[in-house]
């Protein structure tokens, strides 16, 4: 009985959504961020858009959260917290996804009148998304974050030491992009690891090309031990066009006149290189 009470509230409840096509072609928000987001070294918060007061209908406000190397993410919500109940949180929700893509690994979705326990990440990303339909608003979340250590890099005598700062810039029409000038410039020590930024700058109004002419990952597959990501246009995760841990590094075409390349390599991954050339062309 309890069973058939439930598939014929939702199914009223489908139905008046739906009615009169207004579910259909709804011009939703593009996918941005909403309201405000607060960002320290130590964490911060956000929340849904007008907290504490009702958010508005027909809202697609996304959060991506970002950790330093060797540290995961707490997230935690405030009362008051109310997002519109439904079966399966199928209407008003949020979602939470273990990692930076809207493809990431699924933690849960989450709607109703209680407050979400205690979420963490399993790595240094979080992907976070609130979305609202066109009716029965309620007063929203506003969730707090903050940055723990990671233990899959931790010893008996504590934390790992920190990551020392370690930039570079090219710009011109044509370079190579190398992991030795890491060694070359004394910018880590030997048995530090690496954490590396490389910023490419083409010339006026030409995208960049990336092609690798060395390239050896130590430890290939491990990805949180060792990586090279390529981002076009800024280092932002949104940013990110591909990321290489295996054995086989592809060429990279970027869509802007800005590249950067990062290099993370660990203790145990000091034997991880890369070389490549960075070209630039107009279509």
């Amino acid at each position: 009985v309890l069973l058939v009470t439930i598939l014929v509230v939702e199914g009223i409840a489908v139905a008046q959504k739906t009615q009169g096509g207004q579910n259909i072609g709804v011009n939703r928000i593009p996918p941005t961020q909403c309201d405000n987001w607060v960002r320290t070294s130590n964490g911060g918060h956000f929340a849904s858009p007008n907290y504490p007061n009702m958010y508005p209908p027909n809202q697609e406000c996304i959060y991506i959260l970002e950790a330093a190397p060797r540290q995961r993410i707490e997230l935690t919500f405030d009362e008051p917290y109310y997002i519109e109940p439904s079966f399966e949180c199928r209407f008003d929700h949020l979602e939470v996804r273990d990692g930076p893509f809207g493809f990431s690994p699924l933690i849960n979705r989450y709607c109703g009148l209680k407050s979400p326990a205690l979420i963490r990440s399993t790595g240094r990303f979080m992907w976070i998304k609130f979305t609202s339909d066109e009716e029965l608003e309620g007063k929203g979340f506003q969730a707090k974050y903050s940055f723990i250590p990671d233990p899959d890099f931790t010893y008996l005598g504590g934390i790992l030491n920190p990551i020392p700062d370690c930039q570079f810039e090219l710009s011109g029409a044509d370079g190579i992009v190398r992991s030795s000038q890491v060694e070359q410039e004394g910018k880590t020590k030997p048995g530090q690891a690496v954490d590396c930024i490389w910023t490419i700058k083409a010339t006026p109004n030409a995208k960049i090309y990336l092609r690798f002419l060395d390239y050896q990952m130590e430890h290939s597959n491990e990805c949180k031990r060792n990586f090279v990501a390529v981002y076009d246009g800024s280092s932002s995760i949104e940013n990110l066009k591909a990321k290489f841990c295996s054995t086989v590094a592809n060429d990279v075409m970027l869509q802007t006149g800005t590249g950067v390349v990062r290099m993370w390599a660990d203790e145990g991954s000091r034997l991880s290189r890369f070389r490549m050339l960075f070209t630039s062309f107009v279509d």
